[in-house]
């Protein structure tokens, strides 16, 4: 399997693990709320890595 999608890939998971601590942390909406947003768009901009690196490497899938 291709170094970098398992890369991408990784770096999802992370992401959406850091979400999920600070929301359990945070539940309904308390904590910061410039952390949360932080979060949530690192968990979507690696989503969006992912799915461009897919778009331009169809061969490696």
């Amino acid at each position: 399997m291709d170094p970098q999608l398992i890369e991408l890939e990784n770096a999802i998971e992370e992401a959406e693990i850091a979400k999920r601590a600070f929301v359990k942390e945070n539940p309904n909406g308390a904590g910061d709320k410039n952390e949360r947003m932080r979060l949530y768009t690192n968990v979507e901009m690696s989503r969006k890595a992912l799915r461009e690196y897919k778009k331009l490497n169809p061969h490696l899938l």
